[in-house]
C-alpha cells in the first residue's frame, strides 16, 4: 500500500507539475516539499506546518484537503500504535527470561532440598515405635444408645446478582476530530469527523476506540456523563472500556442538598 508521500508524488506526476513549480508558487521551501513526498515528516517543524503543508499542496493540485488530512490522521495513529508494540514485545521477551530464570532456580533448590532430606532420613537413627493397647470399650444396650445428632443440611448459595449486559458509548463532536472505535473485537467506525456531529455505538463486553483530537469530544456511557479523556489536540490510542471497568470512566455526580 503506497503511503501518502507517495501518494502525493503520484498525483503530481500525473499532472505534469513539478516539485520545482509547486515551491515557486507557493513560496513553501523545496527541503519541506521534497520531505513531504519521502514520508520524512519528522524534519518540519510542527504538526500545525504539516496539516498547513498538506492544505496548501493538495489545494495547488487540486485535490480534496479533507481527504488528504484524513490519511495524514490515520498515518499519525498507525505510527503511535506502533511504537508502544515493539517496546511490549521487548518487555514480553525480558519478562519471559525472566520466569525462565526463576523456574530453574526453583527446580535447582527444590532438587538440593529433596536430597538433603533423602540424605538426613538414611542416616538418622531409627527409634522404634511402641503401639499402647487398644482399650476395650463397654458395649452400649439398646437402652443406653442414643441416637445420632441431627447431620446439618449444607446452605444453598444465593445466585450472584447479574451484571449490567451491554455498552452504549454516546458521542458528541466539538471540534473536528478523527477516531476508530471497536466492539467486542470488530472494527465498527473509522471517520474524520465535524463539530455538530454524534456517533453511537453497542456492544456486548467491551469498546476499544483511539482519538486524534482527545478534546474535541464529549460523550456518555449508559446514558451517564463520561470523564475527558484529555485537552484538545492530545492524542489518545486503545482506549479500552468493558462491563468491568466503564464505571470509572464515568463523571462524578456532585450531590444536591434541599434547604428545609
Amino acid at each position: 500500500m503506497a503511503s501518502l508521500g507517495q501518494e502525493l508524488k503520484r498525483e503530481r506526476e500525473l499532472r505534469g507539475i513539478s516539485i520545482e513549480e509547486i515551491s515557486e508558487s507557493t513560496k513553501i521551501n523545496l527541503k519541506f516539499l521534497q520531505a513531504l513526498e519521502d514520508d520524512k515528516l519528522e524534519v518540519m517543524p510542527s504538526k500545525f506546518f504539516i496539516k498547513a503543508l498538506l492544505r496548501t499542496y493538495a489545494k495547488f493540485l487540486g485535490l480534496e484537503e479533507h481527504s488528504v488530512l484524513n490519511k495524514y490522521h490515520e498515518a499519525a495513529i498507525f505510527q503511535e500504535q506502533a511504537k508502544p508494540t515493539e517496546e511490549q514485545s521487548k518487555t514480553g521477551q525480558e519478562e519471559i527470561s525472566k520466569k525462565r530464570k526463576r523456574w530453574t532456580t526453583l527446580i535447582i533448590l527444590g532438587g538440593c532440598l529433596l536430597i538433603l532430606i533423602g540424605w538426613l532420613h538414611h542416616f538418622a537413627p531409627k527409634k522404634k515405635i511402641s503401639l499402647p493397647p487398644a482399650e476395650t470399650k463397654p458395649s452400649l444396650t439398646l437402652q443406653e444408645q442414643t441416637p445420632p445428632p441431627p447431620v446439618p443440611q449444607p446452605e444453598i448459595p444465593s445466585e450472584p446478582a447479574a451484571k449490567d449486559k451491554g455498552l452504549i458509548l454516546e458521542i458528541s463532536f466539538t471540534e473536528e476530530t478523527w477516531l476508530q472505535v471497536y466492539a467486542d473485537g470488530k472494527l465498527k467506525l473509522e471517520a474524520l469527523k465535524q463539530p455538530g456531529q454524534t456517533v453511537v455505538v453497542l456492544a456486548q463486553q467491551e469498546l476499544l476506540f483511539s482519538l486524534g483530537n482527545a478534546g474535541g469530544i464529549t460523550y456518555s456511557l449508559n446514558h451517564k456523563k463520561g470523564k475527558p479523556f484529555g485537552p484538545s489536540g492530545a492524542i489518545r490510542r486503545n482506549i479500552r472500556i468493558n462491563l468491568e471497568n466503564y464505571q470509572n470512566f464515568l463523571a462524578e455526580e456532585k450531590e444536591s442538598t434541599n434547604n428545609l
